[in-house]
């Protein structure tokens, strides 16, 4: 049986499409097997990579394999931002540009595909993620609901439709509570009998009933993990309310009633892998995965074997997370890491820093006080010396670092230890990156393009959304709040930016597409409401342009992928998606209405709608 052959119909849906043969399929990528790479269906030569990035030339080396016709291709960096039409031989792009140069690359089995005028824009690269923890958290009752009391409803409903067993779920959002947070005498009422666990919408907090609780052995005597950083709230007699913060304890308590398995894990994502293709992913940045005991690494390789299986959609450029010390042995144990995880399309090349956790839960890292609870500033695992060391280790053995700072003060401890490592390791290529960013002060917003590093937003985040209206507004003040997620400050100032969605965390909406993000990046609102105020500084907003960049060639080249991926040039992998509208023409509040129609990686079709 011809696997590949049943993909034809995705090409010939378009529209204008030649006859095929079974060759030509599997040249053109249209699923191919694991069975099928191992028997060398695919000639050589389609795995070459003629010309060079961005030099516009059409390599001499035979007929496309796909030409991509009548319809606007917006490149997002090369010799011109628009091109006429576009050819894929193998897995790597051989031209860019006028139409009739395409159209002359065709031969006999070329597939020539007719846009019908839809948009051909690189695919979608996922600067900052979480695939594995998505898929898990989401797997359980949804609580993306308007208040308590839906909440409440939602998990009765669903506890009664699965009688037996844990119950989980994700979604509830911070400002439902009072700043004490949840309670788990509202879970009780309902789950007396069965043990209960929910994740917030910021992926930072669990709140828990007393079944589970108890499963956890976690009474008025456990210590907590990390105290005021990763810790289980308690009530004025000490005895725990079932507001449980950050990770460590997190991790805890769900492992105790709910143990995660690389089973079940594995399970999991494959069911979520087409969903990704269908946004348009072709890469992502795994910012963490949640380990089986202490083994990262169990994790990770489950996307390899998905690879081997040929269902992998995607890139991964994988993280080794650093939550809590020890440190010492960080860049030791990443190599570890890095030695037992590696694919074509997966590798382990950054070493993750969890350097704080978020405002909702008060364990973002800040300068100046909570205006809503003046005696804390928040915290981080980490002491600033334990900062520099673990920093400058990493950066001196030639990686790079990615740090989780929500709060303003863990974004300076990391520039500053970045700014150390520079002055004190030997001269290279640095592609560090620092995530999330709520708030940044004015003094430290320059040092981004001064030092290299990334600035990678979850652009998803910033709406003038309830939560951050109410919850961020009181935990900020109006000053600070009024200035949060200023994004194109950093790119005023000269420094780069990155997209992700930190899916499944959320602000107030949890989404893993790429789509959404930018739009609201675009217009700092909530999705599907035009109407809603625009979270200020209203002049943060970007262009179209300068979000589609940040989550292509900006994520790109955080991932120290640019000279291969992230823009439609000559040279590059045909990472490839079609859109059904111009989403840099239409009203931006309609981008996440827009269908991706077609998805290809590598030269291989991912995703036809």
């Amino acid at each position: 049986m011809c696997v590949a052959c049943d993909w034809a119909p995705h090409f010939q849906a378009f529209g204008g499409g030649r006859a095929v043969n079974r060759r030509a399929v599997l040249r053109s990528g249209a699923a191919i097997t694991a069975t099928a790479l191992a028997l060398d269906l695919v000639p050589t030569g389609a795995r070459a990579e003629p010309g060079r990035p961005g030099s516009g030339r059409a390599a001499a080396a035979g007929p496309a394999d796909v030409v991509f016709h009548n319809g606007p291709v917006y490149t997002v960096a090369g010799p011109a931002p628009w091109a006429e039409a576009v050819a894929v031989r193998g897995n790597t792009i051989v031209h860019v540009g006028d139409a009739a140069g395409a159209l002359a690359l065709a031969g006999p089995a070329t597939q020539v595909v007719d846009l019908q005028g839809r948009l051909l824009m690189p695919g979608f690269v996922e600067g900052h993620t979480h695939p594995f923890l998505g898929a898990f958290l989401t797997s359980g009752v949804d609580l993306q609901r308007e208040n308590l009391a839906q909440v409440l409803a939602a998990i009765e409903s669903y506890a009664k439709a699965h009688p037996t067993g844990p119950i989980r779920g994700f979604g509830w959002r911070v400002d439902m509570f009072p700043p004490e947070g949840p309670n788990r005498a509202e879970l009780d009422a309902i789950l007396p009998d069965r043990p209960a666990f929910f994740f917030a919408i910021d992926g930072h907090s669990l709140w828990a009933n007393s079944k589970a609780l108890a499963m956890a052995g976690v009474d008025r005597d456990t210590p907590d993990p990390i105290p005021r950083f990763s810790y289980y709230a308690r009530d004025q007699k000490g005895d725990p309310t079932g507001y449980v913060l950050e990770v460590n304890a997190v991790l805890g308590l769900v492992n105790a009633v709910e143990p995660i398995s690389v089973a079940a894990m594995g399970s999991l994502l494959e069911g979520w892998l087409p969903k990704a293709a269908a946004a348009g992913i072709t890469t992502v940045f795994d910012a963490g995965v949640p380990p089986v005991g202490s083994d990262q690494a169990a994790i990770i390789a489950l996307y390899v074997e998905a690879e081997k299986r040929g269902t992998l959609p995607f890139r991964v450029s994988a993280s080794y997370s650093v939550k809590s010390l020890p440190i010492d042995d960080t860049v030791e144990q990443f190599n570890a890491v890095r030695r037992q995880v590696s694919g074509e399309l997966v590798h382990v090349d950054i070493v993750k820093i969890v350097g704080d956790g978020s405002q909702g839960g008060y364990t973002a890292w800040l300068i100046e006080p909570y205006a809503d609870l003046p005696d804390s500033t928040g915290g981080s695992p980490f002491t600033e010396a334990q900062w520099h060391d673990l920093v400058g280790a990493v950066d001196a053995a030639g990686f790079d670092v990615h740090v989780h700072a929500c709060g303003e003060r863990t974004a300076r401890v990391a520039l500053d230890a970045i700014e150390k490592a520079v002055a004190n390791n030997p001269a290279r290529d640095r592609r560090h990156a620092i995530a999330h960013l709520v708030y940044v002060e004015d003094s430290d917003a320059p040092r981004f393009a001064r030092l290299g590093v990334t600035a990678q937003f979850s652009a998803n985040w910033s709406s003038a959304d309830p939560d951050t209206l109410q919850n961020m507004m009181a935990r900020y003040g109006a000053h600070r709040a009024s200035r949060m997620y200023r994004t194109r400050t950093i790119l005023k100032q000269g420094g780069r930016v990155s997209f992700g969605t930190d899916w499944p965390a959320a602000g107030y909406v949890s989404t893993y597409e790429p789509l959404t993000s930018i739009q609201v990046g675009v217009t700092r609102q909530l999705v599907g409401r035009p109407d809603a105020p625009v979270l200020s500084p209203a002049d943060e907003r970007l262009t179209v342009a300068e979000a589609i960049h940040a989550n292509t060639m900006g994520a790109a080249y955080q991932l120290r992928m640019d000279d291969r991926i992230g823009s439609v040039e000559v040279g590059k992998r045909a990472d490839l998606v079609v859109l059904d509208r111009n989403i840099l023409t239409i009203d931006p509040h309609e981008i996440h209405r827009t269908k991706v129609v077609l998805t290809m990686m590598d030269g291989v079709v991912r995703h036809r709608a």
